[in-house]
């Protein structure tokens, strides 16, 4: 014989299978906080190549064999003015200093990696996380875009924006948190 539930429609018994429905749905659906993780996770990528390339140039027979080659470029191409001014600038930066870049670089990309990580998950810390680390990064960012000359400003008015944007988006589900929060527990 059917029983007929304690509540009507079903109530509080129908209701859990539901939200845990909204739940998983919500953890599948791609917004925001995937869009900035895969953002998190090619700038990971970009940062694990710079730290690899960077290790690279510690070995003198290839910066060498760099020399070489770009003896080979005409004088007048752009890319052998920029390989040798790389060039000239990894030697005057020493074994040392390139082995502590390499480690700030390492680090950072730890950091990157958590932030993607934690966001594609929906966890709250890496929302804070994130708006604290790039948020961090906007001064450095005004300053490069106000010291550059006019002609080589457009990828640094491009991240400060881009950056600027997370901030702000990230900063208005944090505050839509709170105010759930705020609402559930008053």
């Amino acid at each position: 014989m059917h029983q007929p539930s304690p509540t009507p429609e079903g109530g509080p018994a129908a209701a859990a299978p539901m939200a845990a429905a909204a739940t998983a749905a919500a953890a599948h659906r791609f917004d925001g906080l995937r869009l900035i993780a895969l953002m998190k996770f090619l700038k990971a990528l970009l940062l694990i190549a710079t730290s690899y390339g960077v290790h690279k140039l510690l070995d003198a027979a290839l910066v060498e064999r760099l020399y070489n080659w770009s003896a080979t470029l005409n004088d007048d191409r752009l890319e052998r003015k920029l390989l040798l001014r790389a060039l000239i600038w990894v030697e005057d930066l020493g074994a040392k200093k390139i082995q502590i870049v390499i480690a700030v670089t390492v680090a950072y990309t730890a950091v990157v990696l958590t932030e993607g990580i934690g966001l594609w998950l929906r966890r709250q810390w890496a929302e804070w996380l994130t708006v604290i680390a790039t948020s961090s990064l906007i001064p450095l960012e005004l300053w490069e875009l106000i010291t550059r000359p006019p002609g080589r400003r457009l990828a640094i008015f491009a991240t400060l924006a881009l950056n600027v944007v997370i901030v702000w988006y990230l900063a208005r589900l944090l505050r839509a948190a709170q105010a759930r929060h705020w609402r559930a527990s008053g």
